[in-house]
């Protein structure tokens, strides 16, 4: 609601000016209309009016009152002179006449006025009630016969009995200063609710915002800089400077402590620590202010473990660290400590080594030591993805960019992965036509859409693993040698496990435990024996044949220790020192034995005995029921894996 006051000449105007004015009263603005003689203390108690529309010496009064608010002058015209000046000639007749108004341009005109009224016109300049008086006395020095005048001075000649006139005032000139005083009133209104809007969403922000002008003036604060800067003890906070709030704070443009759009800085208030932002405020033409924003450092640590949270959640964030590495070996040990220092670094890293060595386990322990490790970490096998839908993924699309798209669109892997890490497994089978498209990510750190045209800047590691030769790659034309540079900026090799036996028991304990204690039973132990057999094992599979190893282990495991005997029992074949993997014998029941071939100096085996299910669920101390479950959990897992096509991350 918008309120405006109308003041009038005469009180026996008021009634007739609100009756035509009333088609203009709607629930969004209120008028009234009043009459004040001359220029009281009365009209210095119009605060709660938004807009006022008077004329003459109130006029200007109400203009050196009120220069924020809106004032509209209800000024004479030419008709309503004319008209004024006509009504003195017929009605006194007079040989001279006093004309008692603001002069503006009337001298120019003078000419012609008085040959119109068939006397002689005097200006007399007034201005306020003083000029006023001095007026109506010096037309009584000067002889003069009759006064044309507004109402300050028409009231002073009433009480002299001075003949006079009363410029009056047509309700065409009323009408259009309150066309003008409305279209005032609607832009108060909208900027008013402008206004309000910002104040709800300002006061409803948990963080204390302070709007600064140019010179570093506080404009506006919400609830919460009201209290934490504590305003109230604060005299005249808003037109004061910011640092008199509090010398630490600043503004864009200070000359005396200068800082730039997106300066932030911390703030000690009564012994807590705040994050103070400061974010430019930018007019049509350039920059007009200063938005400081203060933060409770706690609050914004807990929203940083929410967000690692929800991006733990969405797969985002990295899973293993290089604690959940296991390294005895020197070589291996070399290998973690060249990953630690690269992982202080922001360059690629291309991870190379034969499959099922822990590539991605690197990857991930890489980015949980760096810089970035409170940003996503985004993982994407490029083995597992044909070439069409693998650009998608990494650098997404624009609604309807091809048959199929989601009308949304969609975020790419790259984006996703912004301020953070990108892991590229498989990067060796990576099309060629879409590694230029990969290249020019690495050179611009920007990507384009599918579909789309903008560029969208991206701030992304990419840490890039293979198993095949990349230079062999590369001379069969397969993969280019400057996306290789781009990627292998720093290089990690990791040996395979028959190069590291010293790693081979430690990492069986570990994974025995883990199995064990999913089952709910104390892991296995391994005999003298059994360890050297594993120990000479060439683990062609390497840590993830480990794995599958030793859940075979904890779930045949009769409750005693495992010796090259159980290993038997429980089907497993491992030669001395060859490449094949040890693996169960099949438990369908045999048609006849069959001679087993022999390799040259391979030590002959006798096959186990077949056992049935029943038995060996009796051996193994659990029901049929029990077992049943094991082999199809195994086979389950089996499936998975084979459906997503993707390797799991091992421990090495």
């Amino acid at each position: 609601m918008v309120n405006v006051i109308l003041f009038v000449p005469f009180p026996t105007m008021i009634n007739t000016v609100k009756d035509r004015l009333q088609h203009l009263q709607h629930s969004e603005v209120h008028i009234d209309v009043a009459h004040y003689f001359g220029t009281p203390e009365a009209l210095g108690q119009l605060s709660n009016y938004d807009v006022i529309v008077a004329r003459g010496i109130t006029y200007r009064t109400l203009c050196a009152l009120y220069p924020d608010k809106h004032v509209t002058n209800l000024n004479f015209d030419g008709t309503d002179i004319l008209e004024a000046l006509q009504e003195c000639r017929d009605t006194y007749h007079p040989r001279s006449i006093g004309l008692c108004i603001k002069r503006d341009e009337l001298q120019s005109i003078l000419p012609g006025l008085e040959e119109f009224c068939h006397a002689h016109i005097h200006l007399y300049e007034v201005v306020d009630e003083q000029s006023a008086r001095e007026a109506v006395d010096a037309c009584q020095r000067d002889g003069i016969e009759a006064i044309v005048s507004g109402g300050t001075v028409t009231n002073l000649c009433r009480d002299r009995g001075i003949p006079h006139i009363y410029i009056k005032m047509r309700m065409e000139t009323v009408e259009r200063a309150m066309a003008e005083a409305l279209k005032a009133a609607r832009s108060i209104n909208t900027e008013r609710t402008k206004s309000n809007i910002i104040r709800m969403i300002l006061d409803n922000s948990e963080d204390a915002v302070l709007a600064v002008d140019e010179t570093g003036h506080v404009l506006e604060a919400n609830d919460q800089a009201y209290q934490l800067y504590q305003l109230a003890f604060v005299p005249e906070w808003r037109g004061c400077r910011v640092d008199g709030i509090n010398p630490a704070l600043t503004f864009i443009g200070s000359p005396d402590h200068p800082c730039r759009n997106g300066d932030e800085n911390l703030l000690n208030l009564g012994g807590q620590k705040y994050l103070v932002k400061y974010k430019l405020i930018t007019g049509e033409a350039s920059g007009t202010g200063t938005l400081i924003t203060t933060s409770a450092a706690t609050r914004i640590l807990q929203e940083e473990r929410k967000v690692r949270r929800d991006l733990a959640l969405r797969g985002l964030a990295a899973k293993y660290s290089f604690r959940d590495i296991i390294a005895v070996s020197p070589v291996m040990r070399s290998q973690v400590e060249i990953a630690k220092r690269f992982s202080l670094a922001n360059s690629n890293i291309l991870i190379t080594g034969e499959t099922g060595t822990g590539k991605e386990l690197f990857a991930h322990s890489i980015h949980s030591a760096s810089g970035r490790q409170s940003q996503p970490f985004v993982a994407v096998n490029c083995a597992t993805l044909p070439e069409s839908l693998l650009e998608s993924e990494l650098f997404g699309y624009e609604p309807g960019a091809f048959s199929g798209a989601s009308k949304e669109g969609k975020v790419g892997l790259f984006e996703r992965a912004h301020h953070g890490t990108i892991f590229l497994d498989e990067i060796g089978e990576i099309p060629v036509t879409l590694q230029a498209k990969l290249l020019r990510v690495l050179q611009e750190k920007e990507i384009r859409r599918v579909g789309g045209t903008a560029l969208i800047p991206v701030d992304v590691r990419v840490i890039s693993a293979t198993n095949v030769d990349i230079y062999q790659q590369i001379e069969a034309g397969k993969f280019r040698s400057d996306l290789l540079y781009r990627l292998n900026a720093l290089e990690i090799s990791i040996p395979p496990l028959r190069e590291r036996p010293d790693d081979v028991l430690p990492l069986m304990e570990s994974q025995l435990r883990i199995f064990a204690a999913e089952m709910g039973h104390a892991p296995p132990a391994l005999t003298a024996g059994a360890q050297e057999i594993f120990r000479r094992y060439a683990w062609p599979g390497n840590v993830r044949e480990l794995r599958n190893v030793c859940e075979r282990l904890v779930v045949l495991n009769s409750g005693r220790g495992i010796d090259e005997e159980a290993l038997r029992e429980m089907h497993f074949l491992f030669p001395a020192q060859g490449s094949a993997s040890p693996r169960p014998r099949p438990q369908a029941e045999p048609q006849s034995p069959q001679p087993q071939p022999q390799s040259a100096g391979e030590a002959p085996f006798v096959l186990p005995p077949v056992v049935k299910k029943k038995d060996l669920a009796r051996q193994l101390g659990v029901s049929r029921t029990t077992l049943w479950r094991m082999t199809k959990r195994q086979e389950e897992q089996a499936r998975q894996a084979a459906a997503q096509g993707q390797e799991t991350p091992e421990k090495p």
